[in-house]
């Protein structure tokens, strides 16, 4: 059992006929915590309906409440989703809500302190009130987990740097990952690492070569000083760069409802698994096969059945 914080965004996810709790930090705490470990939140909601709803949901399943902060002025974060037809969805967020104006307190730095894992996202640092909150935190977190989460117009290359740099692990999916490895090509030009010439074979190569997914991997490893690396590749599994090896999963087939969370949950089983010592093949097949599981399922927090996801592993094998 480890002792896992999870910091920024809890808001409703609303979908067209209903609305749910989520946000990526929210979903992570929560697989994490039904994975047996001891899981924190730092976070902030308003005095509101909504916040009540999210701080009894956190609270009846076993993630600490006791640094989910209240605003008297801001409301609680809602999301409007919609998704396309094959299940995958697109957000609009509200700006500002309450997890824009996360606190630094005794009591964070205390739970951040004593944790075996600081997992954050770059959505939370969209307000210089909370990502100055986390750019504190993470001086001060002994193993920093990056889930990478662009979402325009959320994000500058300054606060992507900062948070790369900062982490011992960062996740990433396949669309993701072109546009940092682009962002950090330019960043090198700008020191005269590359000449204009190869700043454009080398973008051209990224994006008409998807199998170059590993030097691009041992690229940001190298420009942001970070030893493990993942990416997500949607219904084509992941790839992990861990202790200077790749692994690889192809992925599970389900019948996809929708990808709202499947992320999330991914990064809280190889976090779980890595953290306790599985070795890193086992770690990626498991992800994949929960983030499967879940993307086969409605919202981003559905109950999960341990027997279902051996199911799918062994069914992929016999096959």
């Amino acid at each position: 059992m480890k002792n896992i914080v999870c910091f920024g965004e809890v808001l409703w996810d609303v979908f067209p006929t209903q609305k749910k709790i989520g946000g990526a930090p929210l979903n992570v705490a929560l697989r994490l915590q039904s994975f047996d470990n001891n899981v924190s939140i730092i976070t902030r909601i308003g005095e509101d309906s909504d916040g009540d709803g999210i701080f009894q949901f956190i609270k009846e399943n076993g993630v600490a409440v006791d640094n989910i902060q209240l605003d008297s002025e801001l409301k609680t974060g809602e999301v409007a989703v919609s998704l396309n037809e094959e299940g995958s969805a697109s957000y609009t967020i509200n700006y500002p809500r309450a997890w824009d104006r996360i606190q630094l307190t005794k009591s964070a730095k205390e739970v951040t302190l004593a944790s075996d894992a600081f997992i954050y996202g770059s959505l939370s640092a969209r307000d210089h009130n909370s990502k100055q909150t986390l750019y504190d935190l993470l001086e001060i977190a002994p193993y920093k987990v990056f889930d990478v989460n662009l979402r325009a117009p959320y994000y500058t290359k300054e606060v992507l740097n900062h948070l790369m740099e900062s982490a011992d692990f960062i996740k990433f999916n396949d669309d993701e990952i072109i546009e940092i490895v682009t962002h950090l090509i330019m960043k090198a030009a700008d020191f005269k690492k590359f000449s204009n010439n190869e700043i454009s074979e080398i973008i051209d190569k990224l994006n008409s070569d998807t199998q170059n997914l590993e030097g691009s991997i041992k690229f940001i490893a190298k420009q942001t000083n970070t030893k493990s690396i993942c990416v997500t590749l949607g219904s084509k599994g992941a790839i992990l760069f861990y202790n200077d090896t790749f692994y690889y999963n192809k992925g599970y087939k389900v019948s996809v409802v929708d990808t709202v969370g499947a992320g999330d949950s991914f990064l809280a089983a190889i976090t779980d698994k890595l953290l306790k010592g599985d070795a890193p093949q086992t770690a990626i097949d498991f992800a994949c096969a929960v983030g499967a599981v879940v993307a086969s399922s409605e919202g981003a927090n559905p109950k999960l059945n341990q027997n279902d996801i051996e199911t799918l592993m062994k069914n992929s094998i016999d096959c």
